[in-house]
């Protein structure tokens, strides 16, 4: 199949079209960026709940997971995920990391120091981290995808 260079251009306009109506797409209300971000500060303060509240935050972990992806698709008919390739990756992998940290010295602050201070420093820190991340991410998606 041979393809005209009328058909190619026309190919790409239309490829450029989806992507650009993708990354309006992309756009999330704040409340969608704080959702994301509570749902990462209720794991980094799990440490400090008893063993039955650490499930109970897990349980509702898993629920608010489940809310905001069926949330995005009827919003927006589709759900992006955040570990997609390109240079999204340069957030996700940074702020995955941070999370990480945070979480692990909540823990160790948590049952090994017995110092749960630290753990409420991490937890504070958690929140505007995870929110201005989802921010940054969602600011770089839209720019690689032409907006």
């Amino acid at each position: 199949m041979t393809m005209t260079y009328e058909e190619a251009r026309a190919a790409l306009a239309a490829k450029t079209l989806a992507e650009q109506d993708l990354a309006r797409l992309g756009t999330c209300p704040p409340w969608r960026h704080a959702a994301f971000a509570a749902l990462e500060t209720a794991l980094v303060i799990s440490p400090l709940a008893s063993i039955n509240g650490r499930f109970a935050i897990l349980a509702v972990l898993f629920v608010g997971i489940f809310l905001i992806i069926r949330s995005d698709r009827r919003r927006l008919g589709v759900f992006i995920n955040g570990y997609r390739r390109g240079r999204t990756r340069l957030v996700v992998v940074p702020m995955l990391l941070a999370i990480l940290a945070l979480y692990s010295l909540s823990t160790l602050a948590a049952f090994d120091w017995h110092m749960p201070w630290v753990s409420l420093l991490c937890t504070a820190a958690t929140f505007p981290t995870c929110y201005f991340g989802s921010m940054l991410w969602q600011n770089v998606f839209r720019r690689e995808l032409g907006l």
